[in-house]
């Protein structure tokens, strides 16, 4: 039986409407997977827009922390630096007190002289400006006082009184006109130091008057 050949038609739609039809599949195929990875590309992009945003704001708040951390220790700091110089005058003060305690306790002096002489020694490294301090006691009508003691116009005094009657006068001065303080050039913790030195000295006093009434009784 003899073949029969292709129509016309058919030929075109081989040579023509196929070819044009397969083109056109791809065609569309290729958008359908480009708009996929747009897509792909667009939510990738999103998310890591979101986490660059979520980071950066992690970041601002650490970084508002260590400003505020530093900002507190700057002020601590600042504090520190303020308070150190009255500190360290406190430790003076208190080491003062300390040694004037010692050699009023010393059971070794062989007269009350020897131990003011070296009482008013150690007086002037209470006080702020020590190379500028001299220091004057006068007691029971004797005179005590540092090489360099002259009277000046910045000085404290407090009296000492022996058994609630004034025997007494214990003088700190400066050399040198200093800095205003809480009195005159004298902070308030100085003055307290000054009184509480000469209420130790009446003190010592009427133990040494005790101590000859006692022995007048035996």
């Amino acid at each position: 039986m003899k073949k029969k050949g292709k129509t016309k038609q058919e030929i075109l739609f081989e040579t023509k409407t196929k070819p044009f039809l397969n083109d056109y599949s791809v065609q569309v195929q290729d958008k359908i997977d480009r708009e996929k990875i747009k897509e792909a590309i667009r939510r990738i992009a999103d998310a890591a827009e979101r986490r660059i945003k979520k980071l950066n704001a992690e970041l601002n708040f650490v970084k508002e922390q260590l400003r505020q951390e530093t900002e507190k220790r700057k002020h601590s700091v600042e504090i520190l630096q303020e308070q150190e110089p009255h500190l360290s005058e406190r430790v003076k003060e208190i080491s003062c007190l300390y040694s004037v305690i010692s050699f009023l306790s010393n059971k070794k002096y062989a007269s009350e002289e020897e131990k003011i002489h070296d009482i008013l020694g150690i007086i002037p490294t209470g006080w702020q400006y020590p190379e500028d301090t001299c220091v004057q006691i006068i007691l029971e009508g004797k005179e005590y006082k540092t090489d360099n003691f002259k009277e000046t116009p910045w000085r404290q005094t407090s009296e000492i009184t022996v058994g609630g009657e004034p025997k007494g006068f214990l003088t700190v001065s400066y050399l040198q006109e200093k800095p205003a303080k809480d009195e005159g050039p004298f902070y308030m913790e100085e003055r307290t130091l000054i009184d509480v030195i000469a209420k130790f000295l009446g003190e010592m006093i009427e133990l040494k008057l005790a101590k000859k009434m006692g022995m007048s009784r035996t």
